[in-house]
């Protein structure tokens, strides 16, 4: 068998496979030049494709332009104007650095460059074919750049057969001009294909309505602004209630220092900050900047620049997490959604059905009114006949608690209220679960960590890292009542665990959160598996449908969902109540008319 000699690529090859790195499909061609674009200083970006991108694209700005004498140099390997030395990496400013993407873009395509700076004469015009130069010459030319590429992959046969049809290639590319101009709404974006207009954005007043009109106003409607502060680290931006949910987590839009990321840190921060109140199965909708010293990031991880390495990623994991949990547990009740009426619906035996739509009130003021006794929800037998007498209704907003005054109780399984917005409509058991789960909660937290030491340890072999990670962890675990020893021979054994969990598989418990520790450098697993164990008792603990209230009592819920946090949901992600107002009620009954 003859061994292989080692030996030097042809540059074209190499550029190739370099290529392959940074131009995965067209859209990574458009976020890259969107992004020269954007450090170009332009205020206006024309996208032009054809085909969803497959056949040409073409990207227009009137930034700064290029220098005819660096147009040559600006598709060359490494060739950049962003950094001058290894001490500029260290805080990078711009969104492009690497030097890259024009001569990837060149080496698998058929690239054309025309650009002109305020201080030329005339446009430059730059071709290229598969990396190597066709023509340089002038041209006629407005202040910017444009770039043209058509013919992807017409050298790379093998990668061109890996594209999608021209539908999803194209579902990639505005997805690409989403999310750059969510993050730059002093630009305006206009993406077209086929000579038809797929987005189209001026430019904002406001990043908030710039977030509108990408996500939408069922978002708008529906999210609560964050700014959070801790020391360097800044959080900012808006996120959805939890009753805003998706299938998929495609609406979600994370910025570090202004640049688009995909980092599984950041993503199990974000879902640990929904904890207790997203719907199993649901992904929420966001969209947030983390501002942070540029010293303490690294986004030279990989050429598409999508992933980033923290100095601290547990500081701010843990900021991510803690804030947004805060902050989405402050919410309240404010209404989960708000039931809309069509008086125009036509069906037959039902003219006037109810309608949810995805809506959401504005928040309402919490504590006001003053709170009945509760009563003894598992008292035997019947309960009280339900009393006429109820707090007189004062037209001054101030006066009247959030959730109302109740009124009847609807097939066993709904509270009526009326508040001032008009009717509140209340799911007893699903309301009354979640203030049991947080009450116990609470009494969980007010006392010392309850640990329960194990009559007979259990050992469990692990792997090499499995036992590395326990040992470096044995404080953390301790701090949670877990405590373990391990010996040299990779076994770990459990001497001690938390009190609530001492029934649970201790085995699966401790290789499952030593697996969220070697990944995130901290643990929620044990938290989470106490919950679990507190909401399952919680919903056999609240009241059961069937169930007849006075009006007292359920007076008395509706005041313990005014001062609990996440109210709006139950321990499962469904909402608790709704609200219809009184305008679409006197739609639906042509009030005014």
């Amino acid at each position: 068998m003859t061994v292989s000699r080692i030996h030097r690529l042809d540059e074209r090859v190499a550029n190739q496979i370099a290529a392959g790195e940074v131009v995965e499909r067209p859209a990574s061609i458009v976020k890259e030049l969107i992004e020269n674009s954007l450090d170009a200083h332009a205020q206006n970006i024309l996208i032009q494709v054809e085909a969803g991108a497959l056949r040409r694209i073409r990207v227009s700005d009137d930034g700064d332009g290029i220098e005819p004498d660096d147009m040559r140099l600006s598709v060359q390997r490494h060739a950049t104007s962003k950094i001058s030395s290894s001490d500029d990496l260290v805080a990078v400013a711009t969104m492009g650095f690497r030097g890259e993407a024009l001569a990837s873009i060149a080496a698998v395509s058929k690239l054309q460059i025309v650009s002109r700076t305020e201080e030329s004469e005339s446009g430059w015009s730059l071709r290229m074919e598969g990396g190597t130069e066709v023509s340089f010459e002038p041209t006629a030319g407005t202040r910017g750049t444009q770039v043209e590429v058509s013919d992807l992959f017409y050298n790379t046969p093998v990668r061109r057969k890996f594209l999608k049809r021209s539908r999803t290639e194209m579902g990639h590319v505005a997805d690409c001009v989403r999310i750059l101009a969510v993050a730059n709404p002093h630009c305006a974006f206009t993406l077209m294909n086929d000579g038809r207009i797929v987005e189209k954005m001026d430019v904002e007043d406001s990043a908030f309505e710039r977030v509108a009109r990408v996500l939408g106003t069922g978002f708008a409607d529906q999210c609560i602004e964050i700014d959070l502060q801790r020391e360097d680290l800044r959080l900012r931006g808006w996120v959805g209630l939890p009753t805003l949910t998706r299938s998929s987590a495609n609406r979600q839009y994370f910025f570090v220092n202004g640049r688009h990321v995909n980092d599984r840190l950041i993503a199990h921060g974000v879902k640990q900050g929904y904890r207790d109140v997203m719907f199993h199965g649901r992904h929420p909708v966001f969209v947030l900047n983390l501002s942070v010293n540029a010293r303490d990031v690294d986004v030279n991880v990989h050429p598409t620049k999508s992933d980033v390495r923290f100095r601290d990623a547990r500081r701010v994991h843990d900021f991510i997490m803690s804030g947004l949990y805060h902050e989405l547990s402050g919410v309240g009740t404010k209404s989960p959604a708000k039931i809309e009426i069509d008086p125009h619906q036509d069906q037959p035996g039902n003219p006037f059905q109810l309608e949810v739509d995805s809506y959401v009130e504005r928040p309402l003021p919490l504590g006001h009114g003053e709170a009945l006794p509760h009563p003894s929800w598992h008292s035997s037998g019947t309960s009280a006949a339900p009393s006429d007498e109820r707090p007189p209704m004062n037209t001054d907003r101030g006066q009247i608690p959030p959730m109302g005054y109740a009124l009847a109780q609807l097939h066993g399984a709904y509270i009526l209220a009326e508040n001032a917005d008009g009717l509140v409509i209340v799911d007893m058991h699903a309301a009354h679960e979640r203030v049991v789960y947080e009450k116990m909660k609470k009494a969980r937290d007010s006392r010392k960590l309850a640990s329960q030491r194990l009559l007979v340890p259990v050992e469990i072999k692990a792997s090499e890292s499995e036992s590395q990670t326990a040992l470096l962890s044995q404080d953390l675990l301790a701090e949670l009542g877990l405590k373990i020893d391990v010996s040299e021979k990779h076994t770990i054994t459990v001497r001690e665990v938390p009190a609530m969990l001492q029934s649970t598989d201790i085995g699966q418990l401790v290789l499952d959160v030593l697996d969220e520790v070697a990944e995130h450098g901290t643990t929620e697993t044990i938290r989470d598996r106490e919950n679990q164990l507190l909401a399952s008792f919680a919903c056999h603990d609240a009241i059961r449908f069937n169930r007849r209230l006075s009006i007292e009592e359920m007076n008395a819920l509706l005041r313990e969902m005014e001062v609990t946090e996440n109210a709006g949901q139950c321990n499962h992600g469904r909402p608790t109540y709704r609200v219809q107002s009184l305008k679409s009620l006197d739609s639906v009954f042509l009030r005014g008319r």
